[in-house]
């Protein structure tokens, strides 16, 4: 009997569904609050919003501005709640009436496509844009307020350009007779779909104006800061003038190269910079555009600006005006690239399940069967972060919510609170490596690597490590019952008491085995996965009772947030990193490596302490996009023959196996003080007593045990190829 189902999406209703669904959710939201209803849970997110202090009034524009990106940012955010229902569709279809479709996978990423672009103002509006505090943040206010003015150039300069070259990008997609386009007319995908691009292309302008019109809001809030500061004498005056004039003389260049594009074709004015660069050398290149980079990033513009706006200067100043246009071109692929879709996924399952109850849950659990051992709170905590792992990826939600509910237990129970922290961050980075790691997920994109591949690679290496933050809590409670003294007698709990506790764990368990263990047999892709995941967090959260409408759009909000973050660096790193490889870069670096005559560990060893380096003050994605693009294939040139006699890697592992590598050195990067995301994770839900310098303490135990990890999964390569090799070759 033939049970195919031939159904296709019709255009129409699909456009239609993404108009009206925002709409309907809204009002349901809205209504929802008005009756009293509330959030449950905490925040999962992996952006890191700080205190600046004084918050400028704004104007009556502001307030219209922040309006406008809060209602789009709202827009966007509840189309995540039509993914998990089409990929559930989609798996069903496959495997219940061989009928797998095309059009469910293509919908879902130019969905989340167009709502990584329009995102993007509500992002900055919220300040969910990470920037580097190196410098920034021990700034007076007056200084940093200056510094906010000066570093806003290259915010404009990227947004400009993106907005004025997303719309030629999107011209050519339409009809020449209405919008001047040329070469595409009513261009389609190229499925059996064929869907219409050109509003998919429309959302580089749009969400290039919404960033533009938010941006000018934010710049008039930071001169209103500035003239408040400097009444109050908070900073010094003449470094502050000194900055702001500089920003006045780059802007007014700026203005001045704008007409310059505007008036001339091949021509440049006499005073302009366009391709004033074009003979410097490879080498001279790569000083002024990396050491531009760590100047404007010390500075406190957000990365993703950062990275975009010197992108934008150098193909200007290298190039013409006309290869300005590969920004779109460079944007878009990211846009549509189908195995990202997964990170928006993952991180609402995340969020979803977080809202449900279950972390807490998780974590009762697990302390009640651990309890009773030595430091056995500490490794309650650490099995718990790695099964919080192995539900979310998501680094932030784990150290912050095991931060809130494990912290004051161990405090309490008379822990030293540097073994508690430190216990408490190392765990939550298990998300970098135990599947689904969203960093992963990124990786395999740049670096053309299977995604299945890479998590049962790094299941080892982060089950490895898990076990020895346990072994080493164990030994110092051992050695030291006061340091981290077991459950008191009187709190233990049967085992029959145990067993009901486990009942309780009995969904999220099933729903965590079924999303890796559809991706590790291959029955879905990663993405297939993340939706089939969160479409079973939904029904986890209805039956805790947790499905609510507040709790639907806190968990969209957060969603939205995390995910610009993530993609609209990647967007920046993307025009400055593909630059430098168009002019020569990659091949630049290979050469000066190769030529100073060191062998494939060496090679592999002064990448990790670069790696390591960049960990201190850069954050994961940016620094997987600056530097996996050029380290890879340098790396998949050498022959890793073994060290200390052991077996080496074989070449067609060798990717596999440095992107392993790559990930525990990421988990080092989030625990390397000063500046390490997790120190400061755990810092916001620290009690006041607690000081940085007892979190830096604390993780430098850690520290050492994942170098050590690091150095077994270098010296014994099976770790990593064993698991993929079983199963895929």
């Amino acid at each position: 009997m033939n049970l195919e189902i031939n159904f296709i999406l019709p255009h129409w209703l699909y456009w239609s569904v993404l108009i009206l669904l925002p709409l309907v959710v809204m009002f349901f939201v809205e209504r929802s609050f008005r009756r009293g209803e509330t959030v449950s849970g905490s925040d999962t997110s992996e952006v890191l919003v700080t205190d600046t202090g004084y918050k400028a009034p704004g104007n009556f524009f502001t307030i219209g501005i922040d309006g406008i990106s809060g209602f789009f940012g709202r827009y966007v955010a509840y189309w995540s709640l039509i993914a998990p229902f089409v990929f559930a569709y989609e798996v069903l279809m496959r495997y219940a009436f061989n009928s797998p479709t095309n059009w469910a996978h293509e919908s879902m990423t130019l969905m989340f496509g167009m709502q990584y672009l329009l995102a993007g103002a509500f992002a900055l509006r919220e300040g969910g844009h990470v920037r580097v505090d190196i410098l920034y943040s021990r700034a007076k206010p007056l200084n940093k307020t200056a510094l906010d003015l000066l570093t806003s150039v290259f915010f404009f300069i990227f947004t400009i350009a993106l907005l004025t070259t997303g719309w030629k990008f999107f011209s050519q997609a339409v009809s020449d007779a209405y919008f001047f386009g040329s070469s595409y007319s009513n261009e389609v995908s190229f499925t059996e779909w064929a869907v219409q691009y050109y509003p998919v292309k429309f959302m580089l302008f749009f969400g290039g104006l919404l960033l533009l019109l938010q941006g000018i809001a934010q710049l008039m809030r930071d001169i209103q800061a500035f003239f408040h500061h400097r009444k109050l004498h908070e900073g010094s005056q003449t470094f502050a003038n000194v900055l702001v004039i500089g920003g006045v003389i780059i802007a007014a260049w700026t203005l001045f190269e704008m007409v310059n594009i505007a008036v001339t074709d091949y021509e440049s004015l006499s005073l302009s910079l366009e391709n004033r660069l074009s003979n410097v050398g490879i080498g001279g290149l790569t000083l002024v555009m990396f050491g531009t980079l760590m100047v404007v990033l010390v500075a406190g513009l957000p990365l993703a600006f950062v990275t975009g706006g010197l992108g934008v200067c150098f193909l200007y100043l290298v190039g013409d005006q006309n290869m300005l246009n590969l920004m779109p071109s460079r944007i878009f692929p990211m846009m549509t690239n189908y195995q990202l879709s997964a990170i928006p996924l993952f991180i609402f399952m995340a969020s979803v399940l977080e809202k449900a109850g279950i972390i807490e849950e998780l974590f009762d659990v697990v302390y009640k069967w651990m309890g009773g051992l030595k430091a056995g709170l500490a490794i309650a905590t650490i099995v718990a972060s790695t099964l919080l792992a192995a539900m979310v990826g998501v680094i932030g939600a784990a150290v912050v919510t095991m931060g809130l509910i494990a912290l004051p237990a161990m405090l309490k129970r008379h822990y030293d609170p540097e073994i508690a922290i430190g216990s408490i961050m190392a765990g939550g980075t298990l998300g970098i490596l135990i599947p689904p790691s969203i960093l992963a997920i990124i990786y395999g994109v740049i670096a053309q690597q299977s995604v299945g591949e890479l998590y049962l690679g790094s299941l080892i290496p982060g089950l490895m490590l898990a076990g020895m933050y346990g072994f080493y809590v164990w030994m110092r409670g051992t050695l030291n019952p006061k340091l981290a003294p077991p459950m008191p007698v009187e709190d233990r709990v049967n085992m029959t008491e145990k067993l009901r506790l486990l009942r309780n764990m009995l969904a999220p368990i099933i729903l965590v085995m079924l999303v890796l263990g559809i991706i590790f047999t291959g029955i879905a892709t990663p993405v297939e996965a993340a939706g089939i995941g969160t479409f079973g967090a939904l029904v986890v959260a209805a039956m805790h009772k947790r499905l609510t409408w507040p709790n639907l759009h806190a968990a969209c909000m957060t969603t939205l947030v995390a995910t610009a973050m993530v993609m609209w660096i990647i967007f920046g790193a993307s025009i400055f990193v593909g630059f430098y490889i168009l002019q020569g870069g990659q091949t630049f670096v290979q050469e000066l490596i190769s030529g100073a005559g060191l062998g494939p560990y060496m090679v592999l060893a002064v990448m990790m302490v670069l790696l390591v380096a960049l960990g201190m003050f850069l954050d994961w994605v940016g620094i997987l996009l600056l530097a996996v693009p050029i380290f890879v294939p340098l790396i998949q040139g050498l022959n890793f023959d073994g060290l200390f006699g052991m077996p080496g890697v074989e070449p067609m592992n060798v990717s596999l196996w440095f992107g392993v590598i790559y990930l525990v050195n990421m988990q080092m990067s989030f625990l390397s003080p000063p500046f390490g995301y997790a120190l400061f994770y755990i810092k916001g839900v620290c009690p006041p007593h607690i000081t940085m310098a007892q979190i830096f303490r604390s993780s430098f135990p850690f520290l050492g045990i994942q170098a050590l990890g690091l150095f077994l999964v270098i010296v014994f390569p099976s770790l990593v190829t064993w698991l993929p090799n079983l199963v895929y070759r």
